[in-house]
């Protein structure tokens, strides 16, 4: 059941005939569901799930059909690929992320869009991504974690004290703004029973404050992505109206449109906005109404997903490389040699070929791996500050899941794969012992599945000790 208030806000926004058209994508059973590939790993997730056609606007996006279950395949659990809405993967394609990017999601849980930008930097660079909210902070964590993301620290703050310490320091930033989600009533029936016209005003005061202080942290010719999933203009062409009158120094880019996108409309704006700035000042009015024009709108009727808006804003100006040298805060802590022993007696008991680059620094009794270059931690809420390598206590050293999801098969001496569709894999996802011919297998082993990495085990005699975490064990 759509609101009566927000169906006749859309009846007027877009006429009889349009509207009809918008209201019959609600009363379709149709509805698009997506995956995107971790480029970050290799797989033939494509191959197993006779996957075919892909989502326009992001390579490794496909559309899969309701009788397939990717959420209880083991390699969901091994990060392969993340299970994200269609429509939601655009923000990101447009960003552009690459690998030397210092790059922000500001507003990232549960994490599909982290996990997008982190697969196009390709574990080179900074990557930084915050919720404010610590409980979704906590999954957007975990999701970092089972995609094998090594260089992202993920925080738990506001977007003002983000923007003290952080200000002209991002070259990337997405602010995927938290909205009155009129995009997922299809999706989610929640949404209709939460939404209300007063929702929507004070979901648009706190996208400009977030808005405004993403503005203040990215450096001259770098690139924001703003975007909702939303379709109330006060949320999306107002905003970024409001936007570009106050911030001379940002424009709106021009992007190639594709699979039924369409561009935001100026037609939505309230002759109210309009008249309130016209009245300070028409010119900026009306270049800002220019960028507008440049928005783009994802409606449900005319694409193969949910109802989303985005628009590319980038700051005037060349992009000065040699301001990423510049670390706010300084730099991590760097940990003393012996607090470092036992993991590199562990990396050489399992003959880690892999290079880790980076700092290592200590979080209680944990060791991360920080970021060539990654800021200092030193009044932040931190979730995840690098890579978590394992614990350390009374000199031994205990390896974190993360580690094990962040290598490769052939990076370790101590493998032991198990085939996806066997028993063994269901029983080692459920925290079991196995038992196993081969007797060789001595100490911490990587598990891998079809050989990809899924976790670890201690290994004696024949007998694998489970290892995978409590918190994510499955009952098949």
């Amino acid at each position: 059941m759509l609101p009566e208030q927000f169906k006749e806000r859309m009846r007027q926004s877009l006429g009889d005939d349009e509207y009809n058209k918008f209201i019959e994508s609600f009363d379709t059973d149709k509805r698009y569901h997506g995956l995107r590939f971790n480029a970050l790993k290799s797989g033939h997730v494509k191959e197993i799930f006779s996957l075919t056609e892909t989502i326009p606007w992001e390579p490794n996006g496909y559309y899969y059909e309701d009788d397939v279950a990717p959420g209880k395949h083991p390699y969901h659990e091994a990060g392969l690929y993340y299970i994200q809405e269609p429509s939601a993967m655009a923000p990101v394609h447009f960003l552009d992320p690459q690998p030397g990017d210092r790059t922000l999601d500001l507003c990232a849980a549960p994490g599909g869009k982290t996990t997008q930008i982190a697969s196009g930097m390709k574990g080179q660079g900074i990557l930084i991504t915050n919720e404010i909210n610590r409980d979704r902070s906590k999954i957007l964590s975990l999701n970092v974690e089972r995609m094998g993301i090594g260089n992202a620290m993920v925080l738990n703050e506001d977007s003002g004290h983000l923007a003290e310490v952080f200000s002209g320091y991002f070259t990337k930033i997405l602010v995927d703004a938290p909205c009155s989600g009129e995009g997922m009533f299809r999706k989610n029936d929640n949404a209709a029973d939460e939404w209300s016209p007063e929702n929507v005003v004070n979901c648009a005061e706190r996208q400009k404050e977030i808005l405004d202080n993403a503005a203040n942290m990215l450096l001259p010719g770098g690139r924001l992505v703003y975007s909702t999933c939303t379709f109330a203009p006060a949320e999306n062409e107002e905003q970024i109206l409001r936007f570009l009158f106050d911030h001379e120094d940002f424009h709106v880019k021009e992007i190639e449109l594709t699979g039924g996108m369409e561009n935001g409309r100026t037609d939505f704006i309230s002759k109210e906005l309009i008249d309130e700035l016209s009245a300070i000042s028409k010119d900026k009015l009306d270049k800002a109404m220019e960028g507008v024009k440049n928005t783009v709108r994802l409606w449900p009727h005319k694409v193969k997903g949910e109802g989303h808006f985005l628009c590319v804003l980038e700051r005037e100006g060349e992009l000065v490389t040699s301001a990423h040298g510049y670390v706010p805060g300084g730099r991590v802590r760097e940990a003393k040699p012996e607090q470092v022993k036992p993991f590199k007696e562990f990396a050489k008991e399992l003959n880690l070929t892999r290079e880790l680059k980076g700092t290592y620094f200590m979080f209680g009794d944990q060791l991360y791996l920080a970021m060539p270059d990654m800021p200092s931690i030193a009044g932040l809420k931190v979730q995840r500050p690098g890579l978590h390598l394992g614990t350390i206590k009374k000199d031994r050293f205990e390896p974190s899941h993360a580690l094990a999801l962040f290598l490769n098969k052939s990076e370790v001496k101590n493998s032991y794969d198990i085939s996806s569709d066997s028993q063994d894999i269901q029983s080692f996802l459920n925290g079991q012992t196995l038992r196993v011919e081969d007797r060789s297998l001595k100490g911490w082993t990587l598990v891998t599945c079809d050989g990809y990495s899924i976790g670890w085990c201690k290994a004696s005699n024949g007998v694998l000790k489970n290892h995978y975490p409590k918190g994510l064990r499955i009952n098949y």
